[in-house]
């Protein structure tokens, strides 16, 4: 989170369309408005936060606060489920209908994993002409809504295919607002049905340090679950190469002046997502992607 230091809605109007300017202009960089009116800003590295706080003060005149940093994980479909709720009294003939819902509309969800990095998507299954045009849209965007928002595990849902198999509405008394709270229903327990796995972010890191202090640096590194990868003499240093979660990168960089002598040079890039683990000795507050 961020917030210009100062009061004041102008400012922080002024603050939000200026890190969206710099979203525009920086695909590593996401700017969004929370509720409350609080801005929060998802980026790489603790360094990209500094140099965005120095570029709003020079580039847009607003001294920004940022708040302490956490990363950013995801959850994915562990597999594929279905569930669906109905308006009407009766049991349904197929499916898992929960029934008896106080809402004047009936919608049914299959949730399936989609590829790696191809976002969320939103299908149809039912004929587009089955519910009118508000009921559809009212659908659609609570599902990618209650994706955003969350699933089992806290994080945003990523890279998830919903389809709408089932619909149902009443011509007299059913709402865009009965389709968004069942939606909204049906999605949730779909998701916890199935389940999810969470990913966190992880960094791909270079590393050049004295041969003397070689040993110390791999078990410390060791120590906060990196994975070296290679390891050989430059020159009259030892470059270690690998990866590691982000969110010990921090860490790491703490330690290594003293680990050193000051004579270390490290160099880290983001490397793409993982399954999430604890490893030992890990700070989870440590971030890389932030927010």
């Amino acid at each position: 989170m961020v917030r210009p230091r100062g009061p004041g809605a102008a400012l922080a109007a002024r603050l939000h369309a200026a890190l969206t300017d710099l979203a525009d202009q920086d695909p590593l960089i996401r700017a969004r408005t929370e509720p409350g009116g609080a801005t929060s800003v998802s980026l790489y590295g603790e360094v990209q936060k500094e140099v965005i706080a120095a570029t709003l003060a020079d580039a847009y005149g607003i001294e920004a606060v940022f708040e302490p940093s956490r990363t950013v994980c995801s959850e994915r479909p562990a597999g594929t489920g279905e569930s669906a709720a109905a308006m009407d009294r009766g049991p349904a003939p197929t499916g898992h209908w929960a029934l008896g819902t106080g809402h004047w509309a009936s919608v049914g969800l299959r949730v399936a994993p989609a590829p790696y990095g191809s976002g969320n998507t939103f299908r149809y299954e039912t004929e587009r002409g089955a519910l009118p045009r508000a009921f559809h849209q009212a659908i659609e965007e609570t599902v990618h809504a209650t994706l955003g928002g969350g699933g089992p595990h806290g994080w945003a849902v990523a890279d998830c295919t919903v389809t709408l198999v089932r619909s149902g509405f009443n011509s007299i008394f059913s709402t865009a607002g009965d389709f968004r709270a069942l939606t909204e229903i049906v999605l949730v327990h779909a998701l916890k049905d199935t389940g999810t796995d969470a990913y966190e972010p992880y960094q791909a890191f270079e590393l050049d340090c004295p041969p003397a202090t070689l040993a110390a640096v791999a078990a410390h590194l060791s120590s906060m679950g990196a994975l070296i990868e290679e390891s050989r003499a430059a020159g009259e240093a030892w470059l270690l190469r690998g990866t590691v979660a982000a969110r010990v990168v921090a860490a790491i960089e703490r330690r290594l002046p003293g680990l050193t002598h000051g004579e270390a040079v490290w160099w880290c890039r983001p490397a793409g997502e993982r399954p999430v683990t604890a490893p030992r000795n890990a700070t989870p507050t440590t971030p890389d992607r932030l927010a």
